[in-house]
């Protein structure tokens, strides 16, 4: 890199920290990472919005004529997959990923990139902590060169950076959520919890979400308590500050998005809050349903133990601990009244046998 670059880099970084919007963040870019590495027009996409820009670098007049919102096709495949995200390639040029030198699990990618035959194409995945947060992807077009080691090294440096930005936009944006947004208040539902798990504020629509019950019979909220509570044995030995987990809730006929912030006020876990932002999907699902009321979390333990893996296997393919594991069970058990993963799985098919 030489010095222009490095200036550019710097300043891009210090702009990108003082963002406060995913939308700040894609001004950001477009005004300046064109003096990092060079691009013709590029795509943004982010996960957590489910927001899509196509851009241009900036030159000059009103920076809203260099994006458009616009709907990316894959987004919902790019989600589905984004538990590969900490095993990808962070940074990496279609041309590699064409000719096999670049490997990524469950590729979701092979139709875009295959209809960007006429670009060279870099692109940039954004995650934090393994979870996948968004995308960039910038077009050269193919009467110049592919870019090269040095662009990627760029964007590699850059990289890190852009995942933290992301991850504090998203924790500022629930917290502004909280203080000032009313608009679609009636459709979100807002709570907060303290270190026990105890409900010590929400607004009504929160409320009134707790209280219904999830495909599994158990309420929203019990389940709610079973995510914090492995929430927050995970990050016991974290030490950032905040953390962010997302979950999926099946109720009866629809989804129930549950956002869920850990917020760690000291290296005391009795001074924890947990705020989690609650709204129903578009989408309506339907899952057959065990006799016995069982949580999602202890379903996905049961569904292991029907496929014969051991505590470790299920605690691996869950990400969870082997302890949290073996707790869960001793609950399933006592709700079965059995003794042993034997009898477990005898009642279970048993049961099944019967509908």
């Amino acid at each position: 890199m030489n010095n222009k670059q490095i200036t550019g880099f710097g300043e891009l970084i210090r702009q990108a920290y003082e963002c406060r919007s995913f939308e700040d963040f894609l001004r950001v870019a477009i005004t300046r990472l064109h003096t990092l590495v060079m691009y013709d027009s590029g795509l943004f996409f982010c996960a957590i919005s489910r927001d899509s820009s196509f851009f241009q670098p900036y030159i000059s007049g009103s920076i809203d004529d260099y994006y458009k919102k616009a709907p990316f096709q894959d987004r919902e495949e790019y989600l589905e997959r984004s538990d590969t995200a900490g095993r990808e390639a962070f940074v990496y040029k279609a041309a590699d990923y064409k000719h096999g030198m670049i490997v990524i699990p469950d590729e979701p990618r092979s139709e875009f990139l295959s209809s960007q035959e006429q670009y060279h194409v870099a692109c940039m995945r954004v995650l934090y902590r393994g979870q996948f947060l968004g995308e960039i992807y910038l077009h050269r077009n193919k009467d110049k060169p592919d870019f090269d080691e040095q662009d990627l090294f760029a964007l590699r440096l850059l990289q890190p950076h852009v995942s933290n930005v992301f991850h504090i936009i998203h924790t500022l944006t629930a917290v502004s959520l909280l203080e000032t947004d009313k608009k679609g208040l009636d459709r979100k539902g807002l709570c907060l919890f303290n270190s026990e798990m105890n409900l010590i504020a929400g607004n009504m629509a929160g409320l009134e979400m707790l209280n219904n019950s999830t495909i599994f019979g158990s309420s929203v909220l019990y389940h709610l308590r079973e995510i914090m509570e492995d929430f927050q044995t995970e990050q016991e030995q974290m030490k950032t500050e905040a953390a962010y987990r997302f979950e999926l809730l099946k109720t009866s006929g629809s989804e129930l998005r549950a956002d869920v912030f850990l917020n760690k006020k000291s290296r005391s876990k009795e001074n924890n809050r947990f705020c989690v932002v609650l709204e129903f999907a578009d989408d309506k699902q339907s899952t057959a349903e065990y006799r016995f009321k069982f949580t999602k979390r202890e379903a996905d333990i049961i569904d292991g133990v029907l496929q014969g893996k051991s505590n470790s296997q299920i605690a691996s393919s869950l990400n969870l601990s082997g302890n949290t594991v073996k707790t869960h069970l001793q609950k399933i058990f006592h709700k079965t009244g059995v003794s042993t993963r034997t009898e477990l799985v005898y009642i279970l098919m048993l049961d099944q046998e019967k509908k």
